[in-house]
This record gives structure tokens, sequence and C-alpha cells, in this order.
């Protein structure tokens, strides 16, 4: 039973990648996009203004002693694109119900978590591809990267981690109301947690009133970990941190799709 659910998870994740490569514009190029253009433009804006000034971002606190403002944003990004790649599985599973394919495998012995986990797992592949992308943007851009089996192994299962746990909101949404614009309406909320953070600024720098916030935004801390994977060196406690954080996210959306998935069998 076990070998014949993983053989139908397989089938359905391929299926899910062969639909991510024919919606490109929409599933690779724009989450990705936007992220590098972030990288490079904010990198490049405030490297000029710190050489305009001539001021060194070393000698701000909370910056530590990264010699130029790429290597501490490189996280930023690495977490944008995780969260703005998670959508394709709930609209996914939107045209899912559409078309009728997410009743029949209701009533099929696997059931319709097939298809969830294998959509999931597509974004997650899809985040991996980003995080690589990225890495090498930032290296052109100026970032230094001192370990690249670290910062890679540490940031890509983390980075796919997040986005799977965050898509799983936008996958409860659509599964519950068989609409794709419900994905497309909650992924960017995320912004305002991502701007709350330390991914652009250290926490010496922002307001005082953001501080409590910002602290204990998990944002902040997934940032952290990749800022210091691509230093060398792993911080154990942001890292505990994340994971925690994550899990709880993860915990708290899959118990939004297993009520959604209740409320159309029963419907």
């Amino acid at each position: 039973m076990i070998g014949r659910n993983l053989e139908a998870v397989w089938i359905v994740y391929r299926r899910a990648l062969r639909e991510l490569i024919a919606l490109g514009p929409q599933t690779l190029v724009a989450p990705l996009v936007v992220p590098g253009f972030v990288l490079i433009a904010y990198s490049s804006l405030f490297t000029d203004v710190f050489a305009r000034l001539n001021f060194s971002i070393a000698d701000t606190p909370g910056f530590g002693p990264n010699p130029h403002y790429v290597q501490y944003l490189i996280a930023a990004p690495m977490v944008m694109s995780a969260l703005l790649s998670t959508a394709s599985a709930g609209i996914g599973v939107a045209v899912e119900r559409q078309l009728g394919f997410y009743d029949r495998m209701e009533i099929s012995p696997l059931g319709p978590s097939v298809s969830q986990i294998a959509r999931r797992l597509g974004d997650g592949t899809r985040i991996a591809l980003f995080v690589v992308v990225l890495t090498f943007v930032g290296r052109a851009a100026g970032a230094e990267i001192v370990n690249w089996p670290l910062a890679l192994g540490v940031t890509i299962p983390l980075a796919a981690a997040l986005g799977m746990a965050y898509g799983g909101i936008a996958f409860s949404l659509c599964l519950r109301t068989g609409s794709a614009e419900a994905a497309q309406a909650v992924t960017p909320l995320f912004l305002p947690l991502l701007f709350m953070s330390t991914a652009f600024v250290p926490l010496p720098l922002i307001p005082q009133f953001l501080h409590p916030v910002a602290k204990y935004n998990p944002v902040s801390a997934i940032c952290e970990v990749i800022r210091c994977a691509y230093m060398g060196r792993v911080s154990h406690s942001a890292l505990r941190q994340s994971i925690v954080e994550i899990g709880i996210l993860a915990a708290v959306s899959q118990t939004l799709i297993i009520r959604a998935e209740r409320r159309l069998r029963h419907r």
C-alpha cells in the first residue's frame, strides 16, 4: 500500500512539474524576477549611499563584520521568493475541483491527499531552484559565499519548508472555494511580515515600537539562519527558532486543509 501511494505521488508530482513548466511566466519567472530585482537594486542603492557618505556598513550596529550590504541582504530575496512561490499548488487544486479531477480522486482508494502532497512538493522543488539561481545572482552582486554546500544545504530545505508551510493557507482556501483567485489574494499577505523583520535592516535600526514584532517575527530568525549559512557558520539558536515557527505554521495550515477536505467530503 505504501509503495502504491509513493508511486501515485511520484506520478502526480511529475504532472505538477509539467504544469509549472507550461505556465513558466507565472510560476517560474515572476516569483524570481521580483526577489532578484530587490537583491540587485537594494544592494547597489545602499552600497552607493554608504560610499557617498564615506560610511562603512561594518561600523553600523547589527550588521556585523559584513563589508557589503549585499552580504546582509542576501537572505531577504530567498525568503521573498519562497513565499511568492506558494500559490501554484492552490491554483492547481482549484482547477482540479473545476474539472472534476478532485472528485475522482476522492472516490479512488488513494484519496485526494496524493494530489496535495505532490503539488506542494512541486512548489518545494521550484523554491529550491529559485534559491540556487538567487545564490548566483547574489554572488554576481558581490556577496561572498564562504561555504557553498553549507549555504545551499541550509537554505534550500529551510526556504522550501517555509514556502510549503505558508502555501498550505492558500491551498486550503482554494480547496474550500474552488477559486484560483483565492491563492492570488492571500499570497501577498506575507509582505508586511517581511518588512517588519530584520530582513533588510538589523534590529538596532528598526524603530523601537516595532522591536517586539521584529524580534519574534519568524522571518527574522529564518533570515538570520540563511545569512549565517552564507557566511560559513550555523546559528543554532536561530535555526531552532526557525524550525519551531515553521512547524507551527505548517501545523496551522495543515489543520485548515484537513478541515477543508472534511467540508468537501460532507457537502
